[in-house]
């Protein structure tokens, strides 16, 4: 799989810009104010915990992820494997995010982006679909912004 970029945030009264980790697949170079988990998988459980044990008080207030699968070349087959990665993301979200967090995740517009949208309805109180005016018209690409989560 390519470079899953999701980066986690959250705000720290003694940290006036707030505190956040990236994860990826690969090396990241390091980056001022910024704590890398680099040659991890988001989607494993190991790193869910290392991810909770790094957090200020192991909770984040935003989720962000611009996560893909490598291209295959077989469109459906690559869509189905974003939405399983956007799908981990539930659970990530279950064990890091305070109440009233935020999600934003990547995807392609596809045969299961309805289960995504689905998964994320059931976890927070607003889903909308958003594509940046940098995307090109007729890119697949799309992102859901999800605000307000509720713990299950």
């Amino acid at each position: 799989m390519q470079p899953g970029k999701v980066s986690l945030s959250v705000a720290d009264p003694e940290q006036p810009c707030g505190f956040v980790i990236g994860v990826d697949l690969l090396h990241i170079a390091p980056v001022d104010g910024a704590h890398f988990l680099t040659n991890q998988d988001i989607t494993s459980p190991a790193t869910h915990v290392e991810l909770q044990r790094l957090l200020p008080g192991g909770l984040a207030d935003v989720i962000l992820s611009d996560m893909a699968p490598n291209a295959s070349g077989f469109r459906e087959m690559d869509h189905e494997r974003l939405i399983t990665m956007c799908l981990s993301l539930l659970d990530l979200s279950d064990k890091v995010l305070t109440p009233g967090g935020c999600l934003v995740c990547k995807c392609w517009d596809g045969g299961l982006t309805w289960k995504l949208q689905q998964g994320l309805a059931e976890i927070f109180k607003e889903v909308k679909t958003v594509k940046p005016k940098a995307s090109r018209k007729e890119s697949a690409e799309l992102f859901f912004l999800a605000k307000l989560f509720k713990k299950r």
